[in-house]
């Protein structure tokens, strides 16, 4: 996002934008548990597992169905390979 973008989006997502500013700040739980909304909010839920790895605590995302883990590797897919008839974004430099 663009600078100026966050707070319209935060908006209509119903976001609290001035906790989604201060996420490089938040601890490592608090940022999970954000992420972990953040997926449910695009239709992806997921459970949040705790482990703790060479002492060491790790956040993990379990996907609830095989077909939301599908889904959400179709969509990084495309994300990373937008097909050649994709419009331009406005936001790419010329």
């Amino acid at each position: 996002m663009l600078h100026g973008q966050l707070k319209p989006w935060a908006q209509e997502h119903k976001f609290n934008y001035a906790r989604l500013i201060e996420i490089k700040k938040l601890e490592e739980e608090t940022q999970a548990v954000l992420l972990q909304r953040l997926m449910a909010h695009f239709q992806f839920p997921t459970e949040l597992l705790r482990i703790i790895v060479h002492q060491s605590r790790r956040h993990f995302f379990m996907f609830t169905s095989l077909e939301n883990l599908a889904r959400f590797k179709a969509e990084l897919h495309l994300f990373d390979n937008p097909p050649f008839d994709a419009p331009a974004s406005p936001n790419t430099p010329n």
